[in-house]
């Protein structure tokens, strides 16, 4: 028992510190593309911002590798410490939520990888067919924007599938909870593509989520998971 406490606490203190990591990706991503990127992004045609890449592809390699993959990669163990901590409540919405999360961080993931091999391979053609390099471009918007860049349903599902359970069980601060529901429903509506700017009302306020709900694994990591004052857990009297 006291080995299984302290991989729990292991595990709870990997995802805080993964939930701050990934708030700082955030930070991070957004200084970029306000800073030293907003030519590339708002680029009036195609073969500017092919240029651009050709131009800077070290600052978007960093770019991309921090918002993608560095973020996938520290999003799995705070999937999995927020798993850990809702276990005790035994719900299936709290399991579903979780592979919803851990779907979510291998799509990342994939994505920072598909758009690495691409800014290459324009990088390559820019020199010797600038219009095919464009094409490459447009078709690597599609599948980003396909896999999340466009849409934020698989990050929304998990985030609100944990945050009605945490504000049923008590589990992280309300206003936390409530964050989580409102986020994960400006998400959810970018399923429509004519909403997908409300997307930035869920990246914004994944910041202040992340580093609240890192703050609480790290400090409260050796808590029970459990609800001592919840009378389902209290221990039935010997007669």
């Amino acid at each position: 028992m006291q080995t299984k406490g302290i991989a729990m606490q292991s595990t709870q203190k990997m995802g805080g510190i993964g939930a701050i990591v990934a708030a700082g990706t955030f930070v991070v991503g957004l200084a970029m593309f306000a800073t030293l990127l907003t030519d590339f992004v708002f680029a009036a045609t195609p073969s500017a911002a092919v240029e651009f890449i050709a131009d800077n592809q070290l600052a978007l390699y960093l770019w991309n590798i921090t918002i993608h993959i560095v973020f996938g990669i520290v999003l799995v163990p705070l999937v999995l410490a927020i798993g850990d901590r809702l276990r005790a409540a035994h719900s299936p919405l709290a399991r579903m939520a979780s592979v919803f999360g851990l779907i979510w961080a291998g799509v990342i993931v994939s994505t920072g990888m598909i758009v690495n091999i691409t800014y290459a391979t324009v990088t390559d053609l820019h020199g010797t067919d600038p219009e095919m390099a464009a094409t490459v471009l447009a078709s690597l918007d599609a599948v980003t924007n396909g896999l999340g860049g466009g849409n934020e349903v698989l990050g929304a599902v998990w985030v609100l599938g944990i945050s009605i359970v945490a504000l049923r069980e008590r589990l992280f601060a309300r206003w936390v909870n409530y964050l989580g529901v409102v986020m994960a429903v400006s998400g959810l509506v970018t399923i429509v593509p004519a909403l997908e700017d409300v997307g930035a009302v869920f990246g914004l306020g994944l910041i202040v989520w992340f580093t609240a709900v890192g703050i609480t694994l790290i400090k409260d990591r050796n808590s029970s998971f459990e609800h001592p004052t919840d009378p389902r857990f209290e221990a039935s009297p010997i007669s």
